[in-house]
């Protein structure tokens, strides 16, 4: 009772606030445009979340200036992506500073994304939660995404995270999907590499003032190429997957409404490679042992802008999973079968009202309610504790469900186009966790350099509390197969976090060169963690999770920007992060300490563009239970695009890039219990033909 009395106060004390555009910043598209695409008339993007260059969405669910943001927020634009043209998401993700991504092997291996040395990251698709309930922890299966169907990444770093919802206290990260712009366009890729590596995408988009649609299909496939310190490379790891990708909207009462449907449909197969045989107690090559994943998401959204002081969105949401994992007997192991199936869903249903008062003041209130629930079976055959004990037949069904009920607000404040509040809060009631209160509040003065003409400073900082409740897997889950039990943990507690910030922005020559410095702090009560231990006489393993009293993390993020013309530009990030067990002392699982990495884009001539990255990062704990640590490495890519020639509406593309120049051996995992090192594949190529045909302008209908 006594938190929800401070939540109303902090409602009737708290002023609401303005989102202004900036007039004085220059950010326009780093590279120039090509021929076959044409401008064409937009609707408002205050009401449908077209945002420019230099304008931001995710930190208030609403346009806003990016010259007035007080969080620390990296912008992934449709221009970066396709000059890199890869459709790995994590790629993308792990050019950002303070963001890690770490994948077990090859291609469609599970991988997780960590924002400021934590894996609590909000991530959302049009604006749905898309991380499944029944992951193993929380966060991103980026493995599942493909970039070709984004059209812009935001990640927010931090408190300010919390904005977005619970499971944040990392930050978050906001994709939105492409819709179609202009005359109808059909865009078509094939591409090849080594790895068996294949891709084949075909898409067909158009809009206008009155309607717009994309529709994609991609497969993606590769043979994997994982390799392992017992006995080199993994030949049973390919990954096969068919993604489906379709965004209809539709303008209504005069323009000033929006309905719009985003479907996404993912269908995969991922060989896991590695097998265990009972009778010799080693591992080997298994061509038995994989996983198949289907995901189905739905996005139904309406916005309406009546007046210029009022706007209001209304969302409805579906993400549904189904995994499965084989291990089927095999003349090697014949003693050796199991199978686990897990199906989860998740609803969502969300609005948020923003009121304008005058030329200085926004007011947000919103509701979010997300109903999660799984449903999940494990059987097991397998030996005893040794071969001559007879076979086991082990099977179990758990289920579990989740209700959790979101009340927030959220104001930002302008004082004369220099001082920049935002304020917030959230009140949120989970029907296994509670009832808890998470405040927010942030700042940004934004001044001209002294004396400096085309320079100004900026002066940021934020504080935040957050909420991280467990997956249903952790709480309800569990398997049991020849080598290992997991078990879930119905005792969990949400995890709390506390977390501030400060920073520094200074730029020069009118934004063309800009340096940025930050400190963050997060302190974590009962934190979630995995925690295993095994029989020294069998190696057999238990898994299970548990609530750490205490854990911190704390570290320094820098980045430097130069673009001195529309033909180069120039990324630098730094982050430094340490993070401590507070029960045993040890590190925290899967972050790095230092992490540099840079990105250069070149423009020479409008043909032709070409992009260059490094990047490196000490080595990483692997769990926080141990000292096991996986040994740093060093990272280099280049790719380009080249066009051929464009005739009739026709442009015909060359794309090609390579990774992995510099290091043949990156350790990405540690299997603790045999001492054996996992390692991403070894020099990597992808090139290939891109079309792109615009409707002749006598044709268009």
């Amino acid at each position: 009772m006594k938190r929800i009395i401070y939540f109303i106060l902090f409602c009737m004390i708290t002023c609401p606030a303005y989102s202004i555009e900036d007039k004085h910043i220059d950010l326009e598209p780093i590279f120039l445009k090509l021929e076959d695409e044409e401008d064409v008339e937009e609707p408002s993007s205050i009401l449908f979340g077209e945002a420019k260059q230099k304008e931001i969405y995710s930190l208030d669910n609403y346009m806003d200036s990016e010259r007035s943001r007080s969080a620390n927020i990296d912008v992934i634009s449709r221009e970066d992506i396709k000059s890199q043209n890869t459709p790995s998401f994590s790629q993308l993700l792990n050019q950002i500073g303070s963001v890690t991504t770490q994948n077990s092997g090859s291609d469609g291996n599970v991988t997780s994304v960590r924002i400021r040395g934590t894996d609590r990251v909000r991530f959302t698709i049009d604006g749905i939660r898309a991380d499944r309930p029944s992951l193993t922890t929380p966060g991103v299966e980026s493995q599942f995404f493909l970039a070709d169907d984004m059209e812009r990444i935001e990640v927010v770093k931090g408190a300010q995270g919390n904005v977005l919802g619970t499971n944040a206290s990392g930050g978050a990260i906001a994709v939105e999907t492409r819709r179609g712009r202009g005359p109808l366009s059909i865009e078509h890729e094939s591409s090849m590499g080594n790895y068996g590596g294949f891709k084949e995408r075909f898409a067909i988009m158009a809009g206008d003032a009155k309607k717009d649609y994309y529709i994609s299909t991609t497969w993606n496939k590769s043979s994997g190429g994982m390799r392992t310190s017992n006995f080199g490379r993994i030949y049973n790891d390919g990954f096969n997957a068919l993604n489906v990708v379709t965004n209809f909207g539709v303008r209504l009462l005069d323009n000033k409404a929006e309905l719009r449907d985003v479907f996404r449909f993912s269908n995969s197969k991922k060989g896991l490679g590695i097998g265990y045989d009972n009778a010799t107690f080693s591992y080997y090559n298994d061509p038995n042992n994989y996983a198949k994943n289907i995901d189905v998401m739905n996005s139904l959204s309406f916005k309406h802008k009546p007046s210029e002081a009022y706007n209001y969105d209304v969302k409805f949401g579906l993400y549904h999973n189904k995994n499965k994992n084989y291990t089927l007997q095999d003349w090697f192991s014949p003693d050796e079968y199991s199978l686990s199936s897990i199906g989860s869903t998740r609803l969502n249903f969300m609005t948020q009202h923003n009121f304008k008062y005058k030329e200085w003041n926004t007011f947000s209130i919103g509701y979010n309610l997300e109903n999660e629930f799984i449903d999940g079976t494990s059987n097991s055959l397998m030996y005893g504790s040794w071969t001559p004990f007879p076979m086991n037949q082990f099977s179990s069904k758990y289920s579990g469900s989740v209700l959790q009920n979101d009340v927030y607000i959220n104001d930002v404040i302008n004082i004369k186009d220099k001082l920049f509040i935002r304020g917030g809060s959230r009140l949120i009631c989970n029907s296994e966790y509670g009832t808890y209160v998470t405040p927010n509040i942030s700042a940004a003065l934004v001044l001209p350099t002294f004396k400096l003409k085309g320079a100004e400073t900026k002066f940021r900082g934020s504080w935040g509390q957050s909420v991280n409740t467990p997956t249903l897997y952790q709480r309800y889950g569990g398997f049991r197969d020849s080598w290992m039990a997991w078990t879930g943990n119905n005792n969990l507690k949400a995890e709390r976090m506390t977390s501030w910030d400060l920073g520094l922005e200074q730029s020069f020559m009118d934004n063309k060169l800009k340096f940025e410095f930050g400190y963050f702090n997060s302190n974590y009560k009962d934190y979630l963690a995995a925690y295993y231990t095994m029989n020294p006489l069998t190696w057999y393993t238990t898994g299970h999770y548990i609530n750490i009293d205490e854990a911190r993390i704390q570290g320094y993020e820098a980045k430097a920007t130069w673009k001195p013309n529309d033909k180069i530009k120039f990324v630098l990030n730094y982050t430094y992060t340490d993070s401590e067990d507070k029960n045993t002392g040890f590190e925290l699982p899967a972050t790095p300490k230092n992490r540099l990495n840079g990105l250069v884009y070149w423009t020479p001539v409008e043909r032709f563009n070409m992009y260059m990255g490094l990047e490196t990062a000490s080595e990483r704990a692997m769990s926080s239970a141990s000292m096991d640590t996986t040994p740093g490495y060093v990272d280099g890519k280049i790719g380009a695009n080249l066009r051929l020639f464009s005739k009739n509406g026709l442009s015909v593309y060359l794309k090609a890039n390579v990774s992995n120049l510099f290091n043949q051996n990156i350790c990405m995992y540690k299997n603790t219990m045999n001492n054996m090192y996992y390692y991403s594949p070894k020099i990597r190529f992808m090139t290939g033909i891109f079309l792109k045909y615009n409707l002749p302008e006598k044709e268009k209908v």
